[in-house]
């Protein structure tokens, strides 16, 4: 099997899994689309064990300083004006990370972003599932590489 079809396989079938967890088991309180743009983050950073690491390190700072950015919106008293001067120097920070080797995958500072953001931004707990939805998605992306390795055959 090309290994391209077998990278499909090996995802198709492990996307199946990640839909039964992820929304068959709601009290996991895992956010299935976070878990598919972590999935995207690990190809898109090379996969492999870098795959992993880069997108984890960047997306997981980035959550945990959106989650700290959006606190301090709302002491500022939530207003449009604190929301875009906080948001802004936030998007400044999570660029300059990018001097810190570990932090340096730019493009999943954002996406973690991102997906705090979308998750609905409280500070509460709901943190907590956003990165363990972003782990959720960059195992699953290690493991349907490593999979479809193993199915595909060599030419």
């Amino acid at each position: 099997m090309k290994l391209l079809h077998a990278l499909g396989l090996s995802i198709a079938l492990l996307v199946a899994l990640w839909v039964y967890v992820s929304i068959g088991m709601p009290n996991l309180g895992f956010y299935p689309w976070i878990g598919f743009v972590a999935w995207a983050a690990f190809y898109a950073a090379g996969g492999g064990r870098d795959g992993v690491f880069k997108p984890l390190a960047a997306a997981t700072v980035a959550i945990l300083l959106t989650a700290v950015t959006m606190y301090a919106v709302g002491v500022a008293g939530g207003g449009l004006g604190a929301m875009i001067g906080l948001v802004a120097i936030l998007a400044f920070v999570l660029v300059v990370l990018s001097d810190v080797a570990v932090l340096s995958y730019t493009p999943a500072a954002f996406l973690g972003a991102a997906t705090y953001f979308g998750s609905g931004g409280k500070v509460d707990e709901s943190i907590l599932f956003v990165i363990l939805s972003w782990i959720a998605g960059l195992v699953l992306g290690y493991a349907s590489e490593a999979l479809g390795k193993k199915m595909a055959k060599p030419a």
